[in-house]
């Protein structure tokens, strides 16, 4: 109960707060342009703010220096993320969870592939170029790998991986795949491929993870069907 007599309900966002808002988001997608075309670290605010539409000193207002606006950025594309993967997710667990997750990875890169280059030239920049940002991508990576470890342990309490599997190296070996088909499709300038490796990816979990014989349920790879 409240004794103090005020509200504190949290209050709708005004006008003003959406619009700044929708603006900083359109900074935020300038710059994801942008660092996709040619990388952060050649990238300036000013130049950033243009392609958004707006001033030259805008973004340095709202975001202060450029590597707060990667910050920002990456805070960003996770959340966009986290949404596509809540979705994708649904009420699954252990082996059905892995295969969800990694659905959800390959198609957040199918979906927006300059996203998805603007967060790989991140990843790489930071081991060299703006080190600064290695806290960030490092838990960023951490948070991708202790997903899958997640329900791989999951997976292991029902009963349904094989003898011998380690979780927490196998997640590294799927996060390591993921990786390296994407950016293998970033290369190539064609998201298909990445897609088309679906069915085999899953037949490696139901194949190489899942436990077989009595008491085991074997799933079949079901072709996915296609959303518009």
């Amino acid at each position: 109960m409240n004794f103090t007599g005020s509200d504190t309900r949290p209050k709708p966002a005004s006008r003003q707060d959406e619009r700044r808002r929708a603006s900083d988001e359109r900074m935020l997608r300038a710059a994801m342009t942008i660092i996709a075309q040619k990388g952060a670290a050649g990238a300036t605010l000013a130049e950033i703010g243009v392609a958004a539409g707006f001033s030259r000193g805008l973004p340095a207002e709202r975001f202060g220096t450029k590597l707060a606006l990667l910050q920002t950025l990456m805070d960003f594309m996770e959340g966009w993320f986290a949404e596509r993967l809540r979705k994708a997710m649904g009420d699954r667990v252990g082996l059905d969870a892995v295969r969800a997750r990694i659905d959800a990875h390959i198609d957040s890169a199918c979906a927006s592939p300059v996203a998805t280059a603007a967060l790989y030239s991140l990843f790489v920049e930071s081991l060299c170029a703006i080190p600064e940002l290695q806290p960030r991508t490092r838990a960023l990576s951490a948070g991708f790998h202790d997903g899958f470890s997640g329900h791989l342990a999951q997976a292991k309490r029902r009963g349904e991986l094989r003898a011998g599997v380690d979780g927490a190296k196998m997640a590294n070996i799927l996060v390591g795949m993921l990786r390296g088909l994407i950016i293998q499709s970033l290369l190539e300038g064609d998201a298909t491929r990445l897609a088309a490796n679906r069915a085999q990816i899953h037949a490696f979990i139901d194949m190489g993870l899942r436990k077989h014989g009595e008491g085991a349920t074997v799933r079949a790879v079901a072709p996915r069907r296609k959303t518009a």
